[in-house]
């Protein structure tokens, strides 16, 4: 019997995209005080910033880790999505791809999703980026001309809401995407995005500082040189076969995050016993 598991509706998905510096931030601050004020729901934001990332370096094609970053948002989505919380991801989300697999996020979830697009041009985005400073100028060009528009055509990209880049006309944007949200009912999830049972919150949240913990303890003991590690409140202990660096940790713990949120074990103290015995196996 899985005790950590519950079935429940989770609130809305919405996922921002664009051009680098189009007024996506500033969008979702409007719509996060909009559905936590008139709605008086609890909202996440999930962005660049909060999981702190250097977006010249990370966006940049040839010196960049941009696919392990897409990793780290998609885990702070699984993460936070519950049936308290509005979740919006305000990053540029611009791979068609990468908004699929939300999708299927949000499906597997049963809650309904959306798509916002900042459709503002490039040189009005230069011009904001002037202000802010987030981007290098070539980079902004570079991303551009990597932006893969949504399709509303798509399912993954429907309902799309498209922000005009001036201020007239968003307070309405921001009352539609509200109004589709909170009045239509989920996606059904089918064989693809069906998993077997979704975590609670709380369990996840568990989950989490379970795995940080093995973490830190594994890159302490390691810049001692040691290759084998003592994990507190686990008996047997690690022992890898290479060095790992962070980089390579963190994608085997969003991998073991992952199949936890659809198998939860039966007791929750095993967490870090599981994990370290998922590294073992691993590497």
């Amino acid at each position: 019997t899985l005790l950590y598991t519950i079935k429940f509706e989770a609130m809305p998905l919405v996922m921002l995209c664009g051009y680098p510096c189009s007024g996506k931030t500033q969008f979702t601050l409007k719509l996060q005080e909009y559905l936590q004020t008139t709605r008086g729901k609890n909202v996440v934001v999930i962005s660049d910033d909060s999981v702190g990332v250097d977006r010249n370096r990370t966006y940049h094609s040839s010196e960049g880790n941009e696919k392990e970053h897409r990793g780290d948002l998609r885990s702070q989505v699984q993460k936070h999505i519950s049936r308290d919380t509005v979740v919006i991801l305000d990053s540029l989300n611009y791979i068609k791809g990468y908004r699929y697999e939300l999708f299927c996020i949000s499906k597997n979830c049963k809650t309904p999703h959306c798509v916002v697009h900042t459709d503002t041009p490039n040189e009005t985005c230069h011009k904001w980026n002037d202000a802010c400073q987030h981007y290098q100028s070539g980079l902004i060009d570079e991303l551009v001309m990597r932006f893969e528009p949504p399709n509303p055509k798509q399912r993954w990209d429907n309902p799309c809401f498209v922000v005009p880049a001036e201020s007239d006309g968003v307070d309405d944007v921001i009352t539609q995407i509200s109004d589709h949200l909170f009045s239509v009912g989920a996606p059904r999830p089918n064989q693809s995005t069906q998993s077997q049972a979704l975590a609670a919150p709380d369990f996840m949240n568990q989950l989490d500082i379970s795995t940080q913990e093995v973490l830190e303890a594994i890159t302490s003991q390691q810049q001692l040189g040691s290759s084998t590690f003592k994990i507190p409140g686990v008996e047997a202990t690690l022992t890898f076969n290479r060095t790992m660096n962070l980089a390579q940790l963190r994608r085997l713990k969003r991998q073991f995050v992952t199949y936890s949120k659809s198998h939860p074990p039966s007791d929750v103290t095993k967490l870090k016993e599981g994990f370290v015995q998922y590294l073992q196996s691993l590497v």
